[in-house]
């Protein structure tokens, strides 16, 4: 699927979404990773080395330690809910329900839902979970995709679907589109059509963390821009098209992540933080104009310039930071000048993050040039 044939979809079907799915596709769901602790080794687990059987937590892509900080984060990216993930949340339930409370208590309608598998399922957990008003629970029955297709461990995952459904109101699957497993699909959408309220099928991933153990078993790259496995979307696709029942079925590509909500969170963050001389992206990135000084007095100087013209900016260490756009046009002034600074410049493109990631840098001046200072009268 290309982008143009995903929002067509999106337009016909955005109804039918689960909420989470709905404020996820809208950019407005916090990125709660609770923890990296895991019971279950699935092969194609696409966590990286800092998150996965580690016990950490991230907010979005900021590590932290406090609800304060989640709180924050939420605030920063206009969040109007929060999807808790691994790892597996209900192993740290208490840690779980300690942040959904808060983040329930600080935000006005704030939609919740979580990521687990049916192993960790029991009533003390939903009591729990219940109590701090999740709103959506997605259950991921990983035997059926590490060891093949059980019924008996399908009816297990029933019956803890069931058992969610007394406590907590939107209850579904989400499984990965593992190619050639249509067959094992479908009996499972069957098996729990008019138990859970959907099925979730996202297209399998590749991570460098995974690579080897898809490459193992035949899987590979579907193309040289996406991270996307080859085979994993026809799957999928068959899935929607075969399945006969009740139960709503949605499909979610790599593409709609990366281009979709990926971006639309960036661009809310990006309102947020963005100070007043960065220019955000239409992909929700940050760009500044960034010009480096090796003589403090020369750095003084040009701040003062910039104080004088009304140019807001700021100062790190030795460097000053304003519009992109101004500081092409400084430096073309410069240089009709022949104004006496020594200084390095370019145009720096990064995420809105709290990370401040770099992804390109475009030089305006790659070498220190001594302007020749102007003969005065």
């Amino acid at each position: 699927m290309n982008i143009e044939e995903i929002e067509k979809y999106l337009e016909e079907n955005f109804d039918k979404l689960p909420e989470g799915c709905r404020q996820c596709v809208k950019g407005e769901k916090l990125v709660l990773f609770i923890t990296g602790i895991c019971n279950n080794n699935c092969y194609y687990c696409p966590l990286s080395k800092k998150r996965k059987n580690k016990d950490v937590i991230y907010a979005n892509e900021r590590l932290i330690t406090t609800v304060e900080e989640a709180v924050e984060e939420a605030k920063l990216c206009s969040s109007r809910g929060v999807g808790i993930t691994g790892g597996n949340p209900l192993l740290k339930i208490n840690r779980t329900v300690k942040f959904l409370k808060a983040l329930k208590k600080e935000f006005d309608d704030f939609h919740a839902h979580l990521y687990t598998t049916p192993e960790t399922i029991n009533r003390e957990n939903l009591k729990l979970l219940k109590e701090a008003d999740l709103d959506e629970i997605r259950l991921h029955p990983t035997k059926i995709f590490n060891e093949g297709y059980d019924e008996q461990y399908v009816k297990e995952l029933c019956d803890k679907l069931n058992l969610c459904r007394k406590y907590i109101p939107h209850v579904g699957v989400e499984i990965p589109a593992i190619p050639k497993m249509e067959n094992e699909i479908l009996k499972l959408a069957e098996a729990i059509d008019g138990v859970a309220e959907f099925m979730n099928i996202n297209e399998l991933e590749f991570s460098e963390e995974n690579y080897n153990e898809l490459e193992k078993r035949g899987f590979l790259p579907k193309d040289d821009i996406s991270n996307a496995i080859a085979g994993s979307e026809e799957t999928a696709l068959k899935v929607m098209k075969e399945f006969k029942g009740d139960l709503f079925i949605n499909y979610c590509p790599s593409i709609l992540k990366d281009a979709i909500q990926m971006r639309n969170r960036l661009i809310n963050r990006a309102k947020n933080v963005a100070k007043p001389y960065e220019v955000i992206t239409e992909d929700g990135l940050l760009l500044r104009g960034i010009m480096i000084f090796e003589n403090e007095d020369e750095l003084k100087e040009m701040a003062e310039i910039l104080n004088e013209n009304g140019i807001e900016f700021d100062i790190f260490d030795n460097q000053i930071f304003l519009n992109p756009f101004i500081l092409e046009d400084i430096i073309e002034e410069m240089k009709k000048q022949n104004f006496p600074i020594t200084f390095s410049a370019y145009i720096s493109e990064l995420y809105p993050t709290s990370d401040h990631l770099e992804v390109e840098r475009i030089p305006l001046i790659t070498k220190k040039i001594r302007f020749r200072r102007r003969r005065r009268k």
